[in-house]
């Protein structure tokens, strides 16, 4: 596996799980039996999104801020099209459960305002996370998959437009928003399998890829707590 492919499949199955529970909510469901499923498919694309949403905002911005030339920039872009999408899941939460702002705002047009943003969203996060991969450090980025994957187990389920969305005091709220809410819903996409990275291991496994970043002896540092 090349530096930051983990990274970017894990993104790439993210959004297309998400693209197919939207699609999924917007399915008609006639079963009389079972009145409730179109609010429950609903209910589960907006969680989704919305821990995707938070997962991202606390591990990958920092990164982009810090090590992609321009990264104010395309965070900043990044946000603007986050916290739309994350105002349009709300208008979706209002009007599922009938809050009256929001009764007289259109099916179609809450998702048609979904469909668009959650397109723009994506667009600019592949293009956050190519940029993270051609200039971060190996090392670091291929980490990343896993934390995202471990910030969105925990991430609230709810829409929090209003929230702040940088820094310590946005990390603090999600969370506690997360403990407030304590609703179960499908894991988030898991990382892709980090393969065998060095030419020795793969010669070894006989999985002779010749990754052209790969080391020929890949060397693992095990952490030894300090003597008192």
């Amino acid at each position: 596996m090349t530096h930051g492919e983990s990274l970017a499949l894990t993104v790439e199955a993210t959004q297309r799980s998400l693209e197919e529970r939207l699609g999924e909510a917007l399915s008609p469901h006639r079963d009389p039996r079972r009145p409730r499923d179109s609010f429950s498919a609903i209910d589960t694309f907006m969680a989704a999104t919305s821990r995707h949403l938070a997962a991202v905002e606390a591990v990958l911005l920092g990164h982009v801020h810090r090590t992609v030339p321009e990264g104010d920039a395309l965070v900043h872009a990044y946000l603007h099209a986050a916290r739309r999408l994350e105002m349009s899941l709300a208008l979706l939460k209002a009007r599922l459960y009938g809050e009256a702002h929001a009764i007289h705002v259109g099916w179609p047009d809450v998702w048609d305002r979904v469909q668009t943003r959650l397109a723009e969203h994506n667009r600019l996060e592949t293009t956050m996370v190519d940029a993270l991969v051609r200039h971060g450090d190996p090392e670091k980025i291929d980490r990343l998959a896993r934390q995202v994957f471990d910030a969105e187990r925990h991430a609230p389920t709810r829409p929090h437009p209003m929230l702040p969305h940088t820094g310590m005091l946005s990390l603090v709220a999600r969370r506690i928003w997360a403990v407030v809410e304590g609703r179960v819903i499908p894991e988030p996409v898991r990382p892709a399998t980090h393969r065998h990275d060095s030419l020795l291991a793969q010669y070894l496994v006989a999985d002779p890829s010749f990754d052209d970043h790969a080391k020929l002896i890949e060397h693992r540092h095990r952490s030894h707590p300090k003597p008192g």
